[in-house]
């Protein structure tokens, strides 16, 4: 699905700076900022580069700066923000942008329209940013300006005079090190020449930190200059990156890439051009790990690393909806690799010298047993079951005995956990060390995912012929669901309580009690689903996905908005989450059946993320929306499992084979 904006939408600054897009190149780095070229996160760059991947993500060239002379006249066609003004405005002279997997932007100068691209080879620290003149009648000279800097992604940079950015000129361009031992920035051009300058441009401002209450101002380098005389038809590149090259063939680079992506896209089952959207987005955040030397799933973008419990829940939607499930398997099996006390790391250590993981996930095993029964449902592959069985079987132990963090299997077959300042569920937001969502105790989704993974070891028992095991499972199975339904169950909301503590009910309407319907094996009596779906359809069910607490709560929050503790209050306490509504889908499905009437009434649901493309992240979906309307998307940019989960769905739910 291309997106494509005219002048309407590229020549207004306000619509312009809310577009955002992204490309990145299978390491954990990435190039992003707005449809107009401007930067309104310190996250926006055009080479973020990941030096030890996933992880170490550090801004090294943040924009090019571009001035076009032509007849005569000079055209700047970057934009800005610093304080009190916008310059340059460069917005005023972009025709169209377009993005389907990488951006192009087409700027007129009077007679001359000039293309810009950018775009990143897998698996390599580079950005290649090229300029193609499509009609010009005269010859033009272009010069570009780059701005760099040497920090970490969620840093800032002021003037610093130990920073003298020594610059070693080569035949194709130049070598900038911002100071001694640090690495290497790489800028050269396939046709232009290079002059070494050198100044400070200071105060850049970036308008989202600035409504985030974060730093919002950052001083940045400019080192030299290109310049080119180019004649209609005629184009050049730049290459930033951090490996030297002798030559490089930009279109060489770019065809490699294009092939690539359309190897997996044959792979796509081809139901429309949203899917095929989706699993262009399911493809960023399947990267490369180094310290494990495996593939691993970033949780969103342009924050987040790869987190344990993210990973589990989007493995359906990302690999296996894809046909990608040689990869499912190896992020299971470096997970496994892992196992400490029956818990998987929730966070990896930022390097393999840094300290170890952090196993503070109640959920985050019990999601890789459903990720497990997901591959061998989809593959039908006895050999992994019967490889990883014996660890899924620890993990099964530990929870049974008890383990770390208070999480243990309680008498009566469910699961309970936590203990002081801990946020072991998805709902982990903390102020000053504690929890803003207190979920210690009995959480709802917790002893439905317990249950699912009980069921699923119990498959596994019979297909490996092991009679002692599944009848062990079975026992566990049976005990749990019983518990669940009777302790669970609130009568006078017709729905599930969120939390147990001793044994009683907190009555808050959230949306993990759509776990107990929507997982491969429900936990809830099939008689009780329907008024579950009726209480979070009418409290929690938005067009871009589920409220995380309903509105009538005295605690909802209806805009996740401002500074990082108004933000956080509001986090899990009303805020939308599009990765919920996955759930909730397989959960209509499941109760309503698959007829035509009910699948033409789950189809038009997906319309609004549909439309939701063309916002903020463009061509994937962001982590989080506004509980109120107009439902302001809030958050990471493109985050792994809202992307994950509205393809599961659409694919296996929506319009099932």
């Amino acid at each position: 699905m291309q997106i494509i904006f005219d002048s309407s939408v590229t020549k207004d600054y306000e619509q312009g700076k809310r577009k955002e897009w992204l490309v990145t190149n299978g390491l954990g780095s990435y190039a992003s900022s707005t449809i107009i070229g401007l930067n309104t996160r310190a996250y926006h760059g055009l080479l973020v580069a990941s030096l030890d991947p996933p992880v170490r993500r550090m801004l090294f060239l943040s924009k090019l700066e571009e001035r076009v002379e032509v007849g005569g006249r000079e055209y700047l066609l970057p934009v800005n923000r610093y304080p009190g003004t916008i310059y340059p405005q460069g917005y005023t002279h972009l025709e169209q942008f377009r993005f389907e997997r990488y951006p192009v932007f087409v700027y007129r100068t009077g007679n001359t329209i000039i293309e810009k691209s950018v775009f990143m080879p897998f698996e390599e620290n580079s950005t290649i940013v090229t300029y193609k003149v499509l009609e010009s009648d005269f010859p033009i000279k272009l010069t570009v300006l780059p701005i760099i800097n040497y920090r970490d992604y969620h840093g800032r940079t002021h003037e610093d005079s130990r920073w003298n950015f020594a610059q070693t000129l080569n035949p194709k361009g130049v070598e900038i090190r911002a100071f001694p031992g640090s690495t290497t920035l790489y800028l050269q051009s396939d046709i232009a020449p290079y002059v070494t300058t050198g100044s400070w441009y200071k105060n850049f401002i970036y308008e989202v930190e600035t409504e985030r209450g974060l730093d919002d101002r950052e001083d940045q380098y400019n080192p030299g200059y290109f310049s080119v005389r180019l004649d209609h038809g005629s184009q050049f590149s730049i290459l930033a990156s951090l490996l030297r090259r002798e030559t490089f063939s930009p279109e060489g680079l770019r065809y490699r890439e294009m092939q690539r992506l359309r190897g997996l896209s044959n792979r796509v089952p081809q139901t429309d051009s949203f899917v095929n959207s989706l699993a262009n987005a399911a493809d960023t955040f399947i990267v490369k790990r180094k310290s494990t030397g495996a593939k691993t799933i970033i949780a969103g973008y342009h924050w987040f690393a790869d987190w344990g419990r993210d990973s589990m829940i989007t493995i359906p939607g990302l690999t296996l909806v894809t046909k990608r499930e040689d990869e499912a398997k190896e992020i299971i099996r470096t997970f496994l690799s892992l196992v400490s006390d029956g818990l998987i790391p929730n966070t990896f250590p930022e390097s393999e010298s840094s300290e170890k993981p952090e196993y503070n996930s109640i959920d985050a095993p019990l999601w890789l047993i459903n990720a497990t029964y997901s591959v061998y449902d989809n593959t039908g592959s006895l050999d992994f079951v019967n490889e990883v069985y014996p660890k899924l079987k620890g993990i099964i132990t530990s929870y049974v005995a008890g383990t770390k963090h208070g999480i243990k299997m309680d008498s009566d077959g469910l699961i309970k956990g936590g203990e002081e300042k801990a946020a072991l569920t998805w709902m982990d937001a903390r102020i000053d060390g504690t929890p803003v969502t207190p979920r210690a105790g009995k959480p709802v989704e917790i002893s439905a995912l317990w249950y699912n993974a009980l069921k699923a070891m119990e498959n596994f028992a019979i297909q490996l012929k092991n009679e002692t095991d599944q009848n062990y499972y079975s026992d566990l199975a049976k005990k749990t669901k019983e518990s669940f339904n009777e302790k669970f169950w609130n009568e006078r909301k017709r729905s599930l309580h969120d939390v147990l503590l001793d044994d009683r009910g907190d009555g808050k309407v959230c949306p993990n009690q759509v776990f107990s319907i929507g997982l491969v094996f429900p936990v809830l009596d099939e008689e009780k689903w329907r008024d579950v779906l009726r209480t979070v359809e009418s409290e929690l069910l938005t067009p871009v996905g589920l409220r995380t607490l309903s509105p009538f709560d005295p605690n909802y929050k209806p805009q996740c908005s401002g500074n990082p503790r108004d933000r956080d209050t509001a986090y899990h306490q009303g805020t939308v989450w599009p990765w919920l509504f996955g759930t909730y889908v397989s959960s209509y499905v499941r109760t309503y059946g698959n007829d035509p009437k009910t699948l033409a009434f789950v189809q038009q649901l997906y319309n609004p993320f549909k439309r939701r493309m063309n916002e903020a992240g463009l061509g994937t979906i962001s982590e989080i929306f506004d509980g109120d309307p107009p439902h302001l998307a809030r958050g990471c940019i493109s985050q792994a499992w809202s992307v994950a989960e509205i393809l599961r769905s659409y694919v296996e739910d929506a319009f099932p084979t």
